[in-house]
């Protein structure tokens, strides 16, 4: 069994994160989430605790626990998946930004860290988001590019999260 960190930023995209922390629970693997404040709009932290049966973490210093979140998530990971991932978080990731408990997990971790983009096309192809990728990836992180398609809010190209079974692989590649 591996510690699977699920960062889960606010995409639309991010009710097919629930699937996704359901396919590696069900191979045993055990899964830590970490949702944004804006994340847990369009998921629930009791729909991730029930289905990982771990608690779901929101903030950095969350008052029932007394560990420091961003500190403790990252011993034994043995990889941090953010999926979806806005431009925004990957904005946060390339600059060192650390103003929550997802982007300060990122600066804590030291194992691999894979990334699913999903965004409007637009966004996605924008320059700040291409050089953003482009730094993480020199800095060793690993992305599973966006397909194409129509996204939620009609346009077309590429920024659909992507499919679920091909992050699926990309984890349990790095893993072993």
């Amino acid at each position: 069994m591996k510690k699977i960190i699920l960062g889960i930023s606010a995409s639309i995209a991010a009710y097919k994160a629930i699937d996704l922390a359901r396919m590696f629970v069900k191979d045993g693997h055990s899964v830590h989430v970490v949702l944004t404040e804006n994340a847990v709009h369009l998921v629930t932290p009791l729909s991730l605790e029930t289905l990982t049966g771990n608690p779901v973490y929101t903030e950095s210093f969350a008052r029932e626990r007394r560990e420091m979140g961003h500190i403790s998530l990252k011993d034994d990971a043995a990889i941090f998946l953010v999926a979806p991932a806005t431009a925004n978080i990957i904005g946060k990731f390339a600059n060192g930004i650390a103003d929550d408990l997802l982007s300060t997990t990122f600066l804590s971790v030291t194992c691999p860290v894979i990334v699913a983009p999903a965004m409007n096309p637009n966004m996605y192809k924008h320059p700040a988001v291409t050089e953003n990728i482009k730094k993480l990836t020199t800095w060793g992180v690993t992305f599973v590019n966006p397909a194409a398609g129509k996204v939620a809010c009609g346009d077309e190209g590429y920024g659909r999260l992507a499919e679920i079974e091909d992050i699926y692989k990309a984890v349990i590649h790095e893993i072993g």
